[in-house]
């Protein structure tokens, strides 16, 4: 990765453009680029490959989405390592991620959701910021949230609250000694909802801590009581600009990040409007030059009023709050009283009840929608065979089980892994779907699987006492019926015949996933050497376990599918037995 600090104007890294940026098609005007790890860490393939390329061109920043960095459960060292990994082959000297939770319970809820705005969690989210500098290995900085509502806060004290949840932030920030990615557009969102001064709140920060800008696009909604939605969807709005402006006019150059998750146009429409963005950008610099140190200075220690007092709530149990919060978002509609079971923090559920139904209904509608996304994208002809039935059994996964990983894809595994006793027990659900299901997922897990580690003792040459060494995509799918002749139109209705059916599903050199409808006796055998037996022991147990005797004619036939798997990139070598 280029080792420069990069400011102006830069993109959010996204997967609808990602190949044209690797093949060179990057417009000028689009000079770094800032990623999550989250869609790297633990995945291989054509994604991670293409960033290798760019990141070898173009600065890459980090920027994290599943941290949960105001969260009660312990930190994930798990994740923490991965994403440690992620950041040291990119060469990242800092980190950053949201001011948020996203995690109850053992439950990942793939959403930014909001912290009570009370001033004595913030020794422990300090804490926790120090820890997460240690074990990643460099500095790391919180970025300020949009919400529509908070634990605690009531509609009716709304206004207040903007101002409060800055001072809240600032102190923080003093607290954890750390930096501050400044998303101006989540500013400008809460400014309109809760109906504050954007500039006010901006004048009320040490804008000192800032390191990176984020800038971006909302949207309204009716059915989400009208407010204004952070979807990263639209083009930057003036009012975001003017706020980048005024920002970058008293830090001086940063880097500023174009987010654009939603309704992604051309990649060169995407250079004009970072073209765009980058002359106001200059525009504001200029002014920065124009003031003399002196002036400077007092414009970032000249911090705005503090919010007027108010009312200090009951001491709250955070983790109960959080964990209450999670059931009320995951658990379906009617249910979502407490577990008998559990017995809540008085205080958490007045905190709760205070922030209301209707604003709670907002997260849960925001949660399900990202989820249901990600499973009609990733199992595409499973839900659309259901015909509407499979937002019913989404959402009962939701609420019976959840999600678990920080990974976002593998909910997708989490998901097929509950539905296939409970299909299998249901009449009403086509028999065939179970395989459709684990079909599709096992086509995407393929093509996330990660690459090939390099090995020194690996030879090119076969032997019956060597164990093969695979790609680490191969793997043999085990259905009930022949699913591969199933059509790829999602509109198809037809059934797949019941007939045992192996198929060895791997990734090609050129990242595509492949599937190999394979004999019995060639599936034993693969099984096996895919499990890391020698050639000569996968040879007797699959013929054994089929009751076939090992003749010329089964050795030839064996020869030849190795030489078809080696010439496929599916076997690379070999390694001696111990």
């Amino acid at each position: 990765m280029d080792d420069r600090s990069p400011t102006g104007v830069g993109l959010g890294l996204r997967w609808a453009f990602i190949d044209e940026v690797a093949q060179g098609e990057t417009p000028p005007s689009i000079r770094f680029f800032e990623i999550s790890p989250e869609n790297y860490i633990r995945r291989g393939g054509r994604f991670p490959s293409a960033l290798e390329t760019i990141a070898a061109e173009f600065p890459i920043l980090t920027h994290g989405l599943m941290l949960g960095i105001g969260g009660e459960e312990a930190l994930d060292p798990g994740y923490i390592r991965d994403l440690r990994g992620v950041l040291d082959a990119l060469g990242g000297r800092r980190h950053t991620d949201h001011l948020c939770w996203s995690d109850a319970g053992g439950r990942c809820l793939h959403d930014l959701l909001p912290l009570p705005v009370d001033r004595r969690i913030i020794p422990a989210i300090s804490d926790r910021i120090r820890r997460v500098q240690d074990l990643l290995g460099r500095p790391f900085a919180v970025e300020n949230i949009s919400y529509y509502g908070a634990p605690g806060w009531s509609e009716i004290e709304s206004a207040t609250m903007g101002m409060v949840e800055r001072d809240f932030l600032a102190e923080l920030l003093d607290h954890a000694d750390c930096g501050l990615l400044l998303d101006v557009n989540n500013v400008l969102v809460n400014a309109t909802n809760h109906g504050f001064d954007p500039y006010a709140y901006l004048e009320g920060l040490d804008l000192s801590r800032v390191v990176e800008l984020h800038i971006a696009g909302g949207e309204r909604f009716d059915h989400l009581e009208g407010l204004l939605i952070d979807t990263h969807g639209t083009s930057v709005p003036a009012e975001v600009e003017a706020l980048m402006a005024w920002v970058i006019a008293r830090t001086g150059p940063l880097p500023v990040i174009y987010e654009r998750d939603n309704n992604v146009p051309a990649l060169a429409e995407l250079g004009d409007e970072v073209a765009r963005l980058q002359s106001r950008y200059d525009a504001a610099l200029a002014r920065f030059d124009a003031d003399s140190a002196e002036s400077q200075e007092r414009r970032n220690s000249s911090f705005g009023a503090l919010a007027p007092e108010h009312p200090q709530r009951p001491r709250i149990d955070l983790g109960q709050v959080q964990r209450s919060f999670a059931r009320r978002v995951l658990e379906l509609p009617g249910e979502v009283e407490e577990p008998p079971r559990a017995t809540p923090d008085p205080a958490a559920a007045a905190a709760l009840s205070a922030m209301g139904d209707a604003r709670i209904g907002v997260y849960r509608s925001l949660v399900r929608g990202s989820i249901h996304g990600l499973f009609a994208k990733l199992l595409p002809r499973t839900l659309a065979r259901l015909e509407g039935a499979g937002a019913v059994w989404i959402d009962r996964w939701l609420a019976e089980e959840g999600p678990r990983s920080r990974i976002l894809r593998e909910l997708i595994d989490e998901w097929v892994a509950w539905i296939g006793p409970r299909w299998r027990a249901d009449p009403s659900v086509a028999d065939y779907l179970v395989d459709l299901a684990r079909h599709e997922a096992v086509e995407m897990a393929t093509g996330a699987a990660p690459p090939p580690a390099p090995s020194a003792d690996m030879s090119p040459a076969f032997a019956l006492d060597a164990s093969l060494v695979c790609d680490p995509s191969a793997r043999i799918a085990r259905y009930d019926h022949a699913i591969h002749r199933l059509p790829e139109a999602l509109d198809d209705r037809s059934s797949a015949p019941a007939e045992p059916t192996a198929l060895l599903v791997y990734r090609d050199p050129e990242h595509s996933v492949r599937f190999l409808h394979l004999s019995p006796l060639a599936a034993a055998i693969s099984e096996r050497l895919l499990a890391g037996v020698t050639v000569k022991e996968a040879l007797f147990r699959g013929t054994q376990a089929l009751e076939i005797e090992l003749d010329d004619e089964v050795l030839a036939r064996v020869t030849r599918l190795l030489a078809d798997f080696a010439e496929r990139g599916i076997i690379l070598g070999s390694t001696s037995a111990a």
